[in-house]
């Protein structure tokens, strides 16, 4: 793809401790566009930060932006963006979206922003910022509302998905079988799978509710919990208490989660919470699990209820155990499901698709 000599200046230098999707965000980005042609990313990153240790040196600078009050390394963001004359000026953090709009609008060059979280914006940026900017991509379709909710134009937002690592997260039949036997599943188990971080809102305790519910009625299910948190405890305290313990197998913290997931028959995403977009439903879909979603913000317009996926009611547990007493029941059906979500993600999600989006989308601005 011929991407004109585009250059980009990528600003995510906020020196964020307990980095979250954002950072991870920009790290994805920055690696996959630093590999393809006639393209330069400049990055603009605070000393030390997860994006600094997980990007390469290569046309990196370091600012710190601790909020966007930060004049000495505003200024000093500006002079580096009149220096190097990207073609776009391009910030990730909402706490950097008034320095990153000074920098592309002094420097002269277009200013594009990302919009992950859902929660209203400031006066300030709501009224001088997001209106004057060239585009916004939101990265789901709950986003986007979101930003028309604060009067963004409809024309200047567009959604482009958060890309899942086909490189990571995949099907493979062979790979499958290794981590179950790894982990001691046997062939005609069905693995329910918990990932991410173990905290009620996200909920851990539901997902103990419905294995409760579903082992009163199968003896071949065993309940895989990926990843770590403050709840751990108390949920291994229910898991006992319930009788569970020998169906369960909890990995604690794991850097490499999605090795674990392609073990996953069901994934269950019971966030009660809004999520900006839904990162574990679509690594459901690549890893050909069934996918089950309460009816939240963003999970909602993931999935397609008994066609992509499954949704329930937020906090209604026991509709999660009904909708999957039918699947479990239904082999014919089950794979109907996992087949059309699997493809959902191939058709949308992919590294491949979203980047020919996003080049596209500068190139029209360039041209």
């Amino acid at each position: 793809m011929e991407n004109n000599n585009i250059k980009i200046l990528w600003i995510n230098a906020n020196p964020n401790p307990n980095p979250g999707g954002t950072e991870q965000h920009s790290i994805d980005f920055i690696k996959a566009l630093e590999k393809i042609d006639n393209l330069t990313v400049y990055k603009a990153v605070a000393k030390g930060s997860f994006v600094d240790k997980n990007t390469s040196d290569k046309n990196k600078f370091y600012i710190t932006l601790k909020s966007e009050f930060s004049p000495i390394n505003t200024i000093k963001l500006i002079r580096l963006a009149k220096k190097l004359k990207p073609d776009f000026v391009i910030g990730n953090n909402g706490n950097e979206y008034i320095n990153t709009f000074l920098a592309g609008k002094i420097s002269g060059s277009k200013v594009i922003l990302f919009r992950h979280m859902l929660n209203y914006q400031p006066f300030f940026i709501k009224k001088f910022i997001l209106p004057n900017v060239d585009k916004i991509f939101a990265v789901s379709h709950a986003s986007k509302l979101r930003l028309m909710k604060d009067a963004v134009a409809e024309n200047k937002i567009t959604v482009l998905y958060n890309f899942i690592d086909e490189e990571k997260f995949f099907y493979s039949e062979f790979e499958k079988q290794q981590v179950r036997q790894q982990l001691k599943i046997s062939p005609n188990e069905k693995v329910i799978t918990f990932i991410g971080k173990v905290a009620e809102g996200k909920g851990i305790f539901d997902f103990v509710e419905v294995s409760k519910l579903l082992a009163k009625n199968y003896d071949n299910l065993k309940f895989l919990i990926i990843g770590d948190g403050k709840e751990l405890p108390k949920a291994k305290e229910m898991i006992k208490e319930y009788g569970l313990s020998d169906k369960y197998i909890i990995t604690g913290y794991t850097n490499r989660p999605e090795y674990y997931l392609k073990a996953s028959d069901f994934v269950l995403v019971l966030s009660k919470g809004e999520e900006s977009f839904g990162r574990t439903v679509v690594e459901g879909f690549a890893v050909k699990s069934l996918v089950v979603v309460y009816d939240v913000e963003n999970l909602k317009y993931l999935v397609e209820d008994f066609k992509t996926g499954l949704v329930a009611e937020k906090g209604n547990y026991k509709q999660v155990f009904d909708k999957l007493n039918k699947v479990l029941s239904d082999e014919n059906l089950y794979k109907t499901i996992v087949e059309n979500g699997y493809n959902e993600f191939k058709n949308k999600y992919t590294k491949k698709i979203i980047l020919e989006k996003f080049l596209k989308e500068l190139q029209d601005f360039s041209g």
